[in-house]
């Protein structure tokens, strides 16, 4: 579909009446709210292309780089798909997955199946990324693991790029599906996260991990990509069952 013409007119108003806006970087949650109120009020419609994100910037007063980071947000969680060279439209008018529908009754079972789904699925999203991502797909995953690394080294957590380099892995194995079974468990991989990270050593075993898979995708290693990330969800999922030990 087209733009909605008038489309721009509304925003920077619009903008001012986020609510509810979640923790992190205010100008990019208020813009995730308020564009996600467009979508769940029905004013953006699935299918709908969005203007430009030069325009979108222009039009609630940000700079492109908070429009981007808003829009990939909403992205994970399946509200917008973004497609180099075409734009961004409207997937669906409602979440694959509420944060709230997990993490209010997260148990370790669930966390235990999702790392063994993930040690399924990952490695071969990982192969698939090495052949089918773009140079910039990857050196951006591998922008990732070095932030992951700068963090780590200060003694600072790093959940959320950690979540971010798997979500890129899968965007670019330009697999729509693949990508949005990666998208629909976001929630769950971010506890699991919290939860593996207090293990002793997994913090720097993570940083090795993120960095060697890296390395093996900038060089469109499938094979390595795939043996590497598989060892990196063996060890998660290690963790986790040594978790369910100690309780």
């Amino acid at each position: 579909m087209e733009e909605t013409p008038g489309t721009e007119r509304n925003l920077s108003v619009a903008v001012a009446a986020g609510n509810d806006v979640p923790a992190g970087n205010p100008v990019v949650q208020s813009l995730f709210e308020t564009m996600r109120q467009h979508i769940s009020k029905g004013e953006w419609l699935p299918g709908q292309r969005l203007p430009s994100i030069t325009q979108l910037a222009k039009a609630f007063n940000v700079s492109t780089g908070s429009m981007r980071e808003a829009l990939r947000s909403l992205q994970s969680i399946g509200l917008v798909q973004i497609e180099h060279g075409r734009g961004v439209f409207v997937a669906s008018a409602r979440p694959i997955l509420p944060l709230d529908d997990y993490t209010n009754n997260v148990t370790n079972d669930l966390l235990i199946a999702l790392a063994e789904t993930r040690r399924i699925l990952e490695p071969e999203l990982a192969a698939l990324a090495a052949e089918r991502g773009t140079a910039e797909e990857l050196a951006e995953i591998e922008q990732l693991a070095l932030q992951m690394e700068a963090e780590a080294a200060v003694g600072r957590d790093f959940v959320e790029p950690d979540v971010l380099f798997h979500h890129r892995i899968a965007q670019a194995t330009h697999n729509p599906v693949l990508q949005r079974l990666i998208e629909s468990v976001s929630d769950l991989m971010l506890e699991s996260r919290k939860r593996t990270a207090v293990e002793p050593g997994m913090t720097a075993r993570a940083v090795r991990y993120h960095l060697l898979i890296a390395e093996a995708l900038r060089e469109r290693n499938g094979p390595q990509a795939r043996l590497l990330m598989l060892a990196h969800m063996n060890d998660a999922l290690s963790s986790l069952l040594l978790g369910q030990k100690k309780e």
